[in-house]
């Protein structure tokens, strides 16, 4: 009997997925169960299809270190790079400025403390120089040809109206208005009487053709006072050429004649030398020459 040859069963193995009972001897099958929605669902499972990384190329910023994939990402950067550091720049050197200039001013303020002190003074002896430059000028320029203070006191006339205003007025306020009178009739650049400073009584005279300060004591203002109250008193005798019965003590004119010649004489109180500088107070407040000097 001849012997069959049997063929022997090829050994095979199963490929199963409990969750999705799923049963296949195909490899190939059981793979692509794996990649079906419905076992990615019942499994909560995703399969990535991996990849083989590749290898990138980095670019790095030599100013800040920043790292960049391509070249014009770095060059884009470069840009925004340099005006950044720019700007830090700019703000650093702007805050050093502020700082530089706010030590600047303080050091101004104390300098200037210490000079207006300085300048007003400086400004004040200008001003005083000035002052009296355009004094001088005044006197020996625009008055250079004024009176001397004697031609001056041989010019007043006084008449019996003078007389009688001294006694009706009195003494100190009679002879300023004789002197200021015939001071008044003359033009500015004739008088012989300036005042540069009517609150110090600061007078000049022009004298034997020159003009000098007065001094303190005010010597030639008081002859000048002297002078014309005697020339007030010598119009006594006109006065009684005129009225004869002033003479007579039962007239009239008698008491008003007394009472001239009692403040032809200088009156009452204060002695002579209060008098003289009252007198003079009231003519130097009608010569000033302040606003010739400026």
């Amino acid at each position: 009997m001849k012997q069959m040859k049997q063929k022997l069963p090829k050994k095979t193995h199963d490929y199963s997925c409990e969750k999705c009972n799923f049963i296949t001897a195909n490899k190939k099958d059981f793979n692509r169960h794996i990649l079906t929605s419905k076992h990615q669902n019942e499994t909560n499972e995703t399969v990535f299809e991996t990849k083989k990384p590749q290898k990138t190329q980095h670019h790095n910023c030599e100013k800040c270190s920043k790292i960049f994939k391509s070249r014009t990402s770095l060059w884009r950067h470069n840009k925004n790079c340099y005006l950044q550091q720019n700007n830090d720049n700019d703000e650093f050197l702007v805050e050093y400025l502020m700082n530089e200039n706010k030590e600047l001013k303080n050091m101004i303020i104390e300098v200037c403390k210490q000079i207006q002190p300085c300048n007003i003074n400086n400004s004040i002896n200008n001003h005083s120089n000035n002052k009296t430059f355009n004094l001088q000028f005044f006197l020996n320029e625009t008055c250079k040809n004024a009176m001397n203070i004697k031609d001056f006191v041989d010019s007043v006339h006084l008449d019996l109206a003078d007389l009688e205003n001294v006694g009706k007025s009195g003494y100190i306020e009679g002879i300023s208005n004789i002197i200021i009178k015939n001071l008044n009739a003359l033009e500015v650049e004739q008088r012989p009487i300036h005042c540069a400073d009517q609150k110090r009584e600061v007078i000049y005279i022009k004298d034997e053709d020159k003009w000098e300060k007065e001094e303190d004591s005010k010597p030639k203002m008081r002859k000048l006072i002297r002078q014309i109250a005697h020339k007030n008193i010598c119009m006594f005798k006109q006065f009684r050429e005129k009225y004869p019965d002033c003479d007579n003590s039962e007239s009239r004119k008698n008491d008003l004649f007394n009472k001239i010649v009692y403040e032809s004489m200088g009156g009452k109180g204060d002695d002579d030398n209060v008098k003289y500088n009252k007198i003079i107070h009231k003519i130097s407040k009608q010569v000033g020459i302040d606003k010739f000097s400026t």
